[in-house]
């Protein structure tokens, strides 16, 4: 990916509640573990970067104060054991790491950031692009699997209500995330859902704006290209890419 790519792409965020007090201390316990990734403090204080030595990328690191609130927030996902959660409810700061989305490369890169600070000591894995929570022993599962699920589990949610569904995080992995109206239900949205974006990112296809898309008995939806409104450009939850948005098939349509 050239350096002018690096600048426009996505940005990939991810919040990590750690033992540490300082980035100093992250820095002596990276070099302990010895995975191949240090920490250049800045002059600046409380940001680093973080340099994986094999790969020689990038990532942008900072430091917060203790949060309060971060371990309900993990908890309300559900996803996360109570002795996870007491842990975090024990972290001393909140460190970021920040790098460049927008491609399977780079968000294989950031699950590697993120694997090394939870394998130096990290307390869980918050991804600020679609708010999911993952536990320790979960972002290492993930970041170690070598199939595309891994990355898709990691970056990609889903949210709405009873009037609509939609995904948020396409954009770390390169795509367009999608929405789906009128739900019948959560599960049946989920299904429809992972399995339209599964499909999108995993089967190399050209989707086009308008096509009929279905299964063995045909077409069930019509997919619109949109363009991101729900979130500001900018922010981290933004897909500068657009959504796909799931209508249902009609003979009409034809």
């Amino acid at each position: 990916m050239s350096s002018s790519a690096l600048d426009t792409a996505p940005r990939i965020i991810l919040r990590i509640p750690g033992p540490w007090e300082s980035l100093n201390e992250l820095a002596v316990a990276l070099r302990d573990i010895n995975l191949g990734f240090t920490l250049a403090i800045d002059h600046e204080p409380q940001k680093a970067t973080l340099i994986n030595s094999e790969t020689h990328q990038h990532f942008n690191v900072w430091q917060m104060e203790r949060d309060d609130e971060i371990a309900s927030i993990f908890a309300d996902r559900g996803r996360i054991s109570g002795e996870d959660v007491e842990a975090i409810d024990r972290h001393r700061a909140k460190f970021f790491v920040e790098g460049p989305g927008g491609s399977l490369t780079a968000a294989r890169a950031m699950l590697a950031a993120g694997a090394a600070i939870i394998s130096a000591g990290g307390l869980g894995v918050m991804v600020d692009n679609n708010a999911n929570t993952h536990s320790p022993k979960d972002w290492l599962d993930l970041a170690g699997d070598p199939m595309l699920g891994g990355m898709y589990w990691a970056f990609v949610n889903l949210t709405g209500n009873r009037d609509e569904v939609f995904s948020t995080g396409m954009h770390c992995l390169g795509f367009r995330d999608a929405i789906l109206p009128n739900p019948p239900s959560k599960k049946v949205a989920a299904d429809v859902l992972h399995n339209f974006l599964g499909y999108s990112y995993q089967s190399g296809a050209t989707i086009i704006d308008g096509e009929a898309l279905g299964g063995p008995d045909g077409p069930e939806f019509i997919v619109r290209h949109e363009l991101c409104t729900c979130f500001r450009a900018g922010t981290p939850f933004h897909n500068p890419y657009g959504i796909w948005r799931l209508e249902k098939y009609v003979e009409e349509d034809k």
